[in-house]
């Protein structure tokens, strides 16, 4: 149960069901294994935003002793990195699965992604770098040190070319 304020269990909900939908997909056409992540991947997300969201129901309490806790709170949000802690767990944005490579990249949203690059609950390949490798879609990113990276329906990053396993083992994965 959720605090209704933010609207994040709304928004759980949303990306549980999307994250989901994509996988039963694949499962129709015969990729089974996919259903297997579901659980792993968003039962570790909704505890976190159950915990929040237990604790923003509590800094509304209208009490004196939680007021003090409000103005210390507040205090926090000045500084920006502990704001944008909190901004990204209220919002959702700092959501990174474990899912197979080494790079810092691979199970968060991809960065600076703009939202026309996914396209109908496919996975998509970007080309990151001059060369095009991977007959990916071209998309210039200047900020990560690799040449492409494999969106999964959801955004998130599946794979990044940095040598970890073949671009072929990734999309088997994930699609």
């Amino acid at each position: 149960m959720h605090s209704p304020a933010g609207g994040q269990g709304l928004n759980l909900g949303l990306q549980d069901a999307f994250n989901l939908g994509w996988k039963l997909a694949a499962a129709l056409k015969g990729n089974l294994a996919l259903l297997d992540t579901y659980h792993a991947e968003r039962h570790p997300v909704g505890a976190a935003v159950l915990a929040n969201t237990r604790a923003q129901g509590v800094l509304m309490v209208p009490d004196e002793d939680v007021g003090a806790l409000r103005t210390i709170v507040g205090e926090l949000l000045k500084i920006p990195e502990a704001n944008r802690y909190l901004a990204g767990m209220l919002s959702g944005l700092d959501i990174r699965y474990d899912l197979p490579g080494r790079h810092p990249v691979v199970g968060s949203r991809m960065p600076g992604l703009e939202p026309s690059v996914l396209h109908a609950g496919q996975a998509v390949v970007l080309e990151l770098g001059a060369e095009r490798r991977y007959g990916g879609v071209h998309h210039a990113r200047g900020d990560l040190d690799v040449d492409a990276v494999l969106l999964r329906p959801d955004g998130h990053v599946g794979w990044v070319d940095d040598g970890f396993e073949p671009l072929e083992a990734a999309l088997t994965r994930w699609t």
